[in-house]
């Protein structure tokens, strides 16, 4: 039992711009660490944009970058995702069969977006949990899974329309599962940073109604967390490594 992904999923960024650079890998960990994915990227210029191999999803600015004319169509098996302001630029990659296009002024909700598009290209990456489930192995993705409630020997986690009920203690979840996005809020709970609207004294409001009881002890915790994962902040660069 324990958190575990296929592989680390490679994300290949392609621009010249110092500031589109460092927005994509901003946002990039960010995304990952709400969707708890296990991702590491890197940055190249147009020349040597198609020799990685070990890119699983590759990320184009075609505003900075200027692609020789002969480039031909890529034969690999990577998502692409295309940026550009520009509409003759844009119908130019169709020959590269981009899986997703961007504005310049995408947002991270805009981003995301085009992540879901490209989902089967770094699903790889997903942590999971995993346990024994009525006899048989099954894993968790932690990406969707918005609090953790004690109950007995077992937790509950819930994932919105729907909870599972796997045979661990809250103190042992406390340990295994990241910290962001999962803090503790009560001796019983554990919530996703992503789930939280709001915090009171005594309780933790969630996205789509209802609330958690919040534990004295823990509301600095969570209010610090909640601060930085609100500005975007992060406190564990080594989560793009998984853990």
């Amino acid at each position: 039992m324990g958190v575990v992904y296929d592989e680390t999923v490679r994300i290949l960024i392609c621009t010249a711009s110092e500031e589109m650079a460092a927005r994509l890998q901003g946002m990039l960990l960010r995304w990952a660490c709400g969707e708890c994915v296990a991702l590491s990227t890197e940055r190249t210029d147009g020349d040597s944009f198609w020799d990685n191999k070990a890119a699983q999803l590759r990320i184009l600015d075609l505003d900075s970058v200027e692609l020789p004319a002969n480039t031909p169509p890529r034969k690999d098996n990577a998502g692409l995702i295309v940026i550009s302001g520009d509409a003759g630029r844009v119908i130019l990659s169709y020959r590269w069969h981009p899986t997703a296009f961007l504005k310049p002024s995408f947002d991270l909700r805009r981003l995301a977006d085009a992540l879901v598009s490209c989902e089967r290209y770094w699903q790889c990456g997903r942590l999971g949990l995993d346990s024994p489930y009525r006899r048989r192995s099954f894993r968790l993705p932690l990406g969707r899974i918005r609090f953790i409630e004690a109950d007995a020997h077992y937790c509950l986690f819930n994932q919105g329309k729907r909870s599972i009920r796997l045979r661990f203690s809250i103190d042992e979840l406390a340990k295994l599962l990241p910290d962001p996005p999962f803090i503790r809020c009560h001796r019983s709970y554990l919530v996703h940073l992503a789930a939280v609207t709001g915090m009171t004294y005594t309780a933790v409001t969630l996205s789509g109604g209802g609330s958690l009881p919040l534990g004295r002890t823990y509301v600095q915790v969570l209010r610090t967390a909640l601060q930085a994962w609100q500005k975007g902040e992060q406190r564990n660069d080594d989560f793009r490594f998984g853990l």
